[in-house]
């Protein structure tokens, strides 16, 4: 399945319900790729513009809106989804969220006020990717700092025990942890709205 698709003229959308959306879901865990087309004809409008409403920007919703459809595609086998419509919005939501983190966190204040009470039809997949995101983000922690970070919020020691084990001072593991954490808020930011939803 090639990962280009053509923008969908709004105004000539014309797509005909012939199969229910449970059908199409079906459909579409079993790799068919016409009933992805015909998916991808009926929610593109909605999920173009969901992203569109907050990033405010043609080309940036339009880039948002194929990766969702790209990975709908991608992912197409690891579930059948119930909600296509909620699925595909709370895809959309989360994508929408990491780009603007990554590239207009003005944005983000207006994002968090716009999240609550959305749809939870995607939770097992985005909660694999905030995971692997936080996992790959420890991974790249200062050697010190990773060993500090794991023993106190996976295995839960106290900071003195900590600071007997690693043979430093208690003031230092803190300020271990707290550059720890501080080179993790924005994905800790991520998980958090993750599960705010």
């Amino acid at each position: 399945m090639s990962n280009q698709f053509c923008v969908v003229n709004l105004g000539e959308l014309n797509t005909t319900r012939s199969l229910s959306e449970y059908n199409l879901a079906q459909a579409l865990y079993n790799g068919q790729e016409d009933a992805f087309e015909s998916i991808y004809k009926l929610y593109w409008p909605q999920v173009f513009s969901a992203s569109y409403s907050r990033l405010k920007n043609k080309e940036d919703a339009e880039n948002i809106t194929q990766d969702v459809f790209i990975s709908l595609w991608e992912q197409r086998e690891k579930a059948l989804i119930k909600n296509m419509q909620g699925y595909l919005l709370t895809l959309t939501k989360h994508k929408t969220l990491n780009y603007i983190l990554k590239k207009k966190p003005t944005l983000l204040e207006d994002y968090e006020m716009d999240i609550m009470g959305e749809s939870t039809a995607a939770y097992p997949l985005l909660f694999k990717e905030a995971e692997a995101k936080l996992q790959k983000s420890i991974l790249q922690l200062p050697s010190q700092q990773r060993s500090v970070f794991q023993l106190r919020y996976v295995e839960h020691r106290s900071t003195d025990e900590i600071a007997s084990e690693l043979g430093l001072s208690v003031k230092t593991v803190r300020n271990h942890l707290g550059k720890a954490l501080s080179s993790l808020k924005t994905v800790f930011k991520i998980i958090l709205l993750f599960f705010l939803i």
